[in-house]
Formats: structure tokens, C-alpha cells, sequence
């Protein structure tokens, strides 16, 4: 068999070979499009790093009384700190498992980050509850440190940290997943540490939770109720008349 002819048979077998590879990545592209979702997150991330940047004075001290009876305990930075992996692993699992809920949890975290930032913008706010002296020296401490160091004590009202725990929570309780009892209840109980947290690692006052927990109830019915009640009547109402 001429040389020339051996060479078009490796390569249209190469191409046919391809066609597979092809199909599972536009296929693969194809039902992880709702990845798009995730740019929600950039609603608010500009406004916000404008906001770290350049309201740091003149700000309204968020305070309650209850906040000088809540011990400082650096311990707690370790839970303050899991707080992205909560929120990122749930957004895998959820993007990975379930996209309707990827969406939503999505939807969540954009527009009530989106709505902090502005209660920010318009409501400049900060606390002075951080200490300036310690009574250990340990790992968490050196962390602590180093967080009020990068860390501005403004913007904190309401706490991002409460706001996005609740919604990571909402998302997950919703779809009744995992189903072991054990694990649910103890990613359940990590949120509610990890809300908790900021107030014991004095990055934020009770006030802030509070005002986080209102926003994230607010924006719960938002995103599970009122929107979905919203799309249903929009469907019906275009649909025609007999």
C-alpha cells in the first residue's frame, strides 16, 4: 500500500478517534453551564474591596452591651476560619450533585452579599471591640494578629460571615442531603460555630450577627419563596386563555 495512502487512513482514524472526546466536553459543557451562576460573587466583590479600602473612619460603632460579656477566645479563629471551605465546599457539592440548587445558592450568596455591601455603603460602620493585649501567646493568637492587621474593623455590619454560613445551611437543609443523621446535624452545628465565632474572636458584635441573621431570613424568602411564587404566576399569566 502506497506510503501516502497508509498516512490518510492514520489520520482519519486519529480524527474518528477524537469525535468522542469532542462530544463528552461539549457534552460535559453542556450540563455544567450553570457554573455561570457563580459569577453572582461579583456583585459584590469590587464594592466591597472599594469599601475595605476606603471606609476605615467616621464610621458608626456597632455595639451592644451584651458584647463585654462575651469572653475574648482565640480558639475560636479556627472555626472563623473554616468559613470559606464551608462555603466553597458547599458550592461544589452543590454545582457537582444538585445545579438547581447550585443556582439558588448562588442566587443567595450574590444578591445578599450584594445587599450588605450596600447597607455598607450607606450605613459606614465599624466596632472597637478587638483587644490590644493578650493572655496567651499560641498559634490562634498569632493568627488573630495577623487578622487585625489586614483585617479592617469596619464594614460589619451585617456580618458576610453570618449571612453566608446561613446561606451554605439553608442550601443544604433544603435538599434533605447528606441523609445520615450524624453528618447533617454536625454540618449544621459547624455553621452555627462558625456564626458564633466572630463574636468570641471580637471581629464582629452580637449586633452584627443579629442584623446578619435578619438579612439572611430576608433573603431566604427571597430566593426559595418569593421568586419562585413570582415565576409561577409570570408562567401562568402567559399562558393563553380558552
Amino acid at each position: 500500500m502506497p506510503a501516502a495512502a497508509l498516512h490518510l487512513g492514520q489520520t482519519m482514524q486519529d480524527k474518528s478517534s477524537e469525535l468522542p472526546l469532542i462530544h463528552d466536553t461539549v457534552s460535559s459543557a453542556r450540563n455544567n453551564r450553570h457554573i455561570v451562576f457563580a459569577l453572582y460573587i461579583l456583585l459584590y466583590l469590587p464594592l466591597f474591596y472599594l469599601e475595605e479600602k476606603y471606609l476605615r473612619t467616621g464610621y458608626l460603632v456597632s455595639y451592644l452591651p451584651i458584647d463585654d460579656l462575651i469572653p475574648f477566645c482565640e480558639w475560636f479563629a479556627i472555626p472563623y476560619y473554616a468559613w470559606e471551605p464551608y462555603l466553597f465546599l458547599t458550592g461544589f457539592y452543590l454545582f457537582a450533585t444538585r445545579p438547581a440548587a447550585f443556582k439558588d445558592y448562588m442566587r443567595f450568596i450574590g444578591w445578599s452579599f450584594f445587599a450588605s455591601v450596600m447597607i455598607f455603603a450607606l450605613l459606614p460602620n465599624g466596632q472597637n471591640l478587638r483587644p490590644t493585649t493578650f493572655d496567651h501567646n499560641n498559634f490562634c493568637v498569632q493568627i488573630l494578629k495577623w487578622t487585625y492587621a489586614t483585617d479592617t474593623n469596619t464594614n460589619v455590619c451585617p456580618s458576610l460571615h453570618v449571612v453566608g454560613t446561613l446561606g451554605a445551611m439553608f442550601a443544604m437543609w433544603r435538599i434533605q442531603i447528606p441523609h445520615n443523621r450524624f453528618w447533617r446535624a454536625a454540618y449544621m452545628a459547624l455553621g452555627v460555630v462558625i456564626s458564633i465565632s466572630t463574636v468570641f474572636v471580637k471581629q464582629h458584635s452580637v449586633l452584627d450577627v443579629l442584623v446578619g441573621i435578619a438579612v439572611a431570613v430576608l433573603f431566604y424568602f427571597i430566593v426559595y419563596c418569593w421568586r419562585p411564587a413570582y415565576l409561577r404566576a409570570a408562567a401562568r399569566a402567559r399562558q393563553p386563555e380558552f
